[in-house]
């Protein structure tokens, strides 16, 4: 604002709730941390009790 840059994006890699109240606004994106970890550990346990083969998941990300 000081030096009297009308417009600016800043973008960042995941995206936590506190960045909806900085200025200017934040570019997120949210790589899906928290699915792949729920999914990871649901395949580890159907793996170790041998209900499940190892598969492929993809955990798609948000942009906000």
């Amino acid at each position: 604002q000081e030096q009297r840059i009308d417009t600016l994006q800043l973008a960042s890699v995941g995206n936590t709730p506190l960045m909806k109240f900085l200025h200017p606004e934040i570019v997120t994106v949210d790589p899906g941390y928290a699915e792949a970890g729920r999914q990871a550990a649901c395949q580890l346990i159907a793996q170790v009790t041998g209900r499940s083969e190892p598969q492929q998941i993809i955990i798609p990300a948000t942009l906000s």
